[in-house]
């Protein structure tokens, strides 16, 4: 077995082994020799006490780390200022150190021309952060509105797309169910125009007959009637008969005349008094019906040929006003978010000034005289340029007209 360490008793009434002690002994003489140094540089110069017991509590500290024992703090060396004096330049230094470090902070703080808010007044200040968070609140719900309209258009084109059928298809189709039977009774119209062409002109057949060929041979004598081989009672018969035709077309043509406008009517209120008639303006859709029977039917054929058209329109329509809404939605929360920004720096330089009023109230008296006379200055450069403009006006208003030349030239 190794022999048994050695141990001693020390100053502090541990048992250490003769190596550690000797350390301690060392430790310990230093800081008793840095005491003695200390109570006799108090008589001379208490600058030069605080230094030697700083150095004293140094040493101190060392002994106990050496040592690494974990002994009471009544084992490390203390020392206490020894007069009032030595005490009262310690407050005063530390009032010293304390007021410097004030007027660094100070001095650190940011200059109100450079401050995104600092040249404003504390009303205008407020005033700003009051506007900026309705602002914020307003372009919030704008934002939600155009959001939640972006999503139900969007949804129904999805549900368009898998249902396969379109806004615009489904428009076409009803527009072509509509145009069909306008197209139907205008056809109607213009059968009926066709009939009372035909009837007009075979009365007018029927008339020039009986006025060139049957009422000029009531005038023949007895003798010249037979020789054209007709008696006067078959003539009044035949005179009858073809005044009887002659009203029948008459009236045949009366009554296909009012089918015709009847129908041509019908047929251009089914397109006008329909959904539809917004997509033919252009076609007088929305205005009352053509007289001539012939434009109606140009007109719906032309209607027709524009339903592709109309149909690519209102689908391209619908994906146009989902990106508006969707960049109307953007717009008004990135609006939101830069007055929420301008409410936030409104707060901070108030929460500034406060702090500077109470930390540095003689930086806070600079700044408000300062600013008061910038924003005096700004109002009185704001009414001179008013002024200017107004004289400015005044004057070119009575600014005479120029004077031309009053008379003919005297050298011709």
């Amino acid at each position: 077995m190794p022999p048994p360490a050695r141990w001693t008793s020390t100053w502090s009434g541990e048992r250490l082994p003769v190596q550690a002690e000797r350390e301690h002994e060392r430790t310990r003489e230093e800081s008793e020799a840095a005491l003695r140094r200390a109570q006799e540089a108090t008589a001379v110069s208490p600058a030069r006490a605080r230094a030697a017991y700083e150095q004293a509590q140094r040493l101190a500290a060392e002994a106990l780390d050496t040592t690494g024992t974990d002994r009471d703090t009544d084992a490390a060396v203390k020392l206490e200022p020894v007069t009032d004096e030595d005490a009262r330049e310690r407050a005063d230094n530390e009032k010293r150190m304390a007021e410097s470090q004030r007027r660094r902070e100070m001095a650190a703080v940011e200059s109100w021309k450079r401050r995104p808010l600092g040249r404003q007044s504390d009303t205008a200040l407020a005033r700003r952060i009051g506007l900026a968070f309705e602002a914020a609140k307003d372009a919030d719900r704008y934002a939600a509105q155009k959001q939640q309209e972006a999503r139900a258009l969007e949804e129904r084109l999805t549900e368009e797309k898998e249902s396969g059928q379109t806004r615009g298809q489904a428009y076409v189709a009803n527009a072509g169910t509509v145009l069909d039977q306008a197209q139907a009774t205008a056809k109607k119209a213009a059968e009926e125009t066709g009939r009372a062409l035909n009837a007009r002109a075979a009365a007018e057949q029927k008339d020039t007959h009986l006025r060139e060929y049957l009422e000029p041979k009531r005038d023949l004598t007895f003798f010249e009637r037979r020789r054209a081989g007709v008696t006067l009672k078959q003539l009044e018969a035949d005179i009858r008969d073809v005044t009887s035709e002659r009203a029948a077309l008459w009236t045949e043509q009366n009554r296909a005349e009012n089918a015709a406008r009847d129908h041509r009517l019908e047929a251009w209120e089914l397109v006008r008094g329909s959904n539809f008639a917004g997509q033919f303006r252009d076609l007088g859709a929305d205005k009352p019906a053509p007289k001539d029977i012939d434009v109606v039917t140009d007109q719906l054929a032309g209607m027709r040929e524009r339903l592709p058209d109309v149909e690519m329109r209102l689908d391209r329509r619908d994906a146009q006003t989902l990106a508006r809404l969707q960049g109307e939605a953007t717009t008004f929360t990135e609006t939101a978010a830069s007055s929420r920004a301008t409410v936030a720096a409104g707060q901070a330089e108030q929460v500034l000034r406060k702090t500077i009023a109470t930390k540095y109230p003689e930086l806070h008296d600079i700044e408000t005289k300062a600013r008061r006379s910038h924003i005096v200055e700004q109002k009185r450069a704001a009414a001179e340029q008013t002024r200017a403009r107004a004289q400015e006006s005044a004057s070119y208003h009575r600014q005479p007209p120029s004077q031309g030349r009053g008379g003919p030239s005297l050298g011709r």
